[in-house]
């Protein structure tokens, strides 16, 4: 038996809550987020809009909870200026320096979990409105374009 029609066979035998409740939870867990929780869903039987709703929300929710720890880190920084950033930060910053927060926002998913790089660009002072804006477009963004993914594969596989 194929992935598909495994993971197909396992969300069938699932209450519709409970499969809502799933991805929203796979859309918390960083590196799989609303882009993998939108295409599980929609290949496992969730309308398209159901599976992103609930992965893009929670992906919100570990958006939020990174935003608010890199914003605490960045207060205590503040306060002892001996911390300099790490090198996955320095990383991250020099990427923001070259292409801006919305470029740098959207296309953080390609390298790194949407929430730790807010976390990192919001804990290296950057500001965090502006941080929470471009990172919200891109969980949207990549979550509708793996739902685009998934029904792409689920018309090939019907």
């Amino acid at each position: 038996m194929d992935a598909f029609a495994f993971l197909t066979d396992l969300f069938d035998g699932v209450p519709a809550a409970l499969q809502v409740l799933i991805i929203f939870a796979v859309g918390i867990v960083p590196f799989l987020e609303s882009y993998l929780g939108t295409f599980l869903g929609t290949i496992t039987g969730l309308h398209v809009g159901v599976a992103a709703g609930a992965a893009i929300a929670g992906n919100l929710v570990a958006l939020a909870v990174a935003v608010v720890l890199g914003g605490k880190l960045a207060r205590r920084r503040e306060r002892n200026r001996a911390e300099p950033p790490s090198a996955r930060q320095q990383k991250v910053l020099a990427r923001v320096d070259r292409w801006g927060v919305p470029v740098a926002s959207v296309l953080a998913p390609s390298l790194l979990a949407i929430s730790l790089t807010a976390f990192i660009m919001v804990s290296a002072g950057l500001d965090r409105r502006r941080v929470v804006v471009w990172q919200v477009v891109a969980v949207v963004l990549w979550g509708a374009l793996f739902g685009a993914l998934g029904l792409g594969v689920v018309s090939i596989t019907a």
